[in-house]
């Protein structure tokens, strides 16, 4: 289990685990900057890092070396070089999350580390119609907890995707939220699922609309568990 993506003392984190392997087949001290901090229990599909260096070694080697070194659950799947100016946090214009939930009876016990065990059964159709809120252009103070400062609570929601995915052999049918917009607050997306979920037991979708414009925390839902939680892409210009 990784502590989050940023680098912390005595414990594993994403950030560091690269630092070490490409510090080492760089030949020099590397930093990495990545393109957001996930959480504990949190995974991502497509995370965006950059590092610099004066190491001569071309992308394709850089990428089969990083992949022979790092642990097993870390893997790369491009190496391209980018302009010197180039900032994965600054430069993004939008990040796509998916949120996955189990909310069957029983559980599928080969997918707990990877989704949200819900022991109620949620109206997917309720969380559809209150999701069409979400778009557009808001202040989503109400679906922030405490965590680093933000110099504005504005952010504008792109996409709203919730569907319930068909079974397979190795899943059940999960429901499937995705959402994609120009920037998350901390806990953003993961206060947003449980604020979906809140709302089917009440079966009052509207209420999303005053959740919003009341820009408290404490008029939305609980934070669901990160384990739900995939970073799924990042867009750049």
């Amino acid at each position: 289990m990784y502590c989050g993506w940023q680098t912390q003392l005595d414990v594993p984190t994403i950030q560091n685990s690269l630092e070490t392997v490409i510090s080492k087949i760089a030949g020099e001290q590397i930093s990495v900057i990545g393109s957001g901090r996930t959480d504990a229990g949190v995974h991502a599909i497509r995370q965006v890092a950059s590092f610099k260096t004066e190491s001569e070694l071309n992308v394709t080697i850089i990428q089969r070396a990083l992949n022979g070194l790092l642990p097993p659950d870390i893997r790369v799947l491009k190496v391209e070089e980018t302009a010197l100016d180039f900032h994965p946090i600054r430069d993004a214009i939008s990040k796509r999350y998916r949120y996955l939930i189990d909310d069957n009876q029983p559980s599928f016990p080969m997918t707990r580390g990877y989704c949200w065990i819900c022991k109620d059964r949620l109206d997917i159709e309720v969380m559809k119609i209150a999701g069409k809120f979400l778009l557009g252009e808001h202040d989503f103070s109400s679906f922030q907890t405490t965590g680093s400062p933000k110099k504005t609570t504005v952010r504008t929601i792109l996409d709203v995707k919730i569907e319930r995915l068909e079974p397979t052999i190795l899943s059940p049918p999960f429901i499937c939220i995705e959402v994609e917009a120009t920037g998350f607050l901390y806990n953003m997306m993961r206060s947003i699922v449980g604020t979906l979920a809140m709302l089917t037991k009440s079966n009052c979708p509207e209420s999303m609309r005053e959740i919003i414009n009341s820009r408290s925390r404490a008029a939305a839902g609980a934070t669901a568990p990160p384990q739900g939680l995939y970073l799924l892409n990042v867009k750049y210009k």
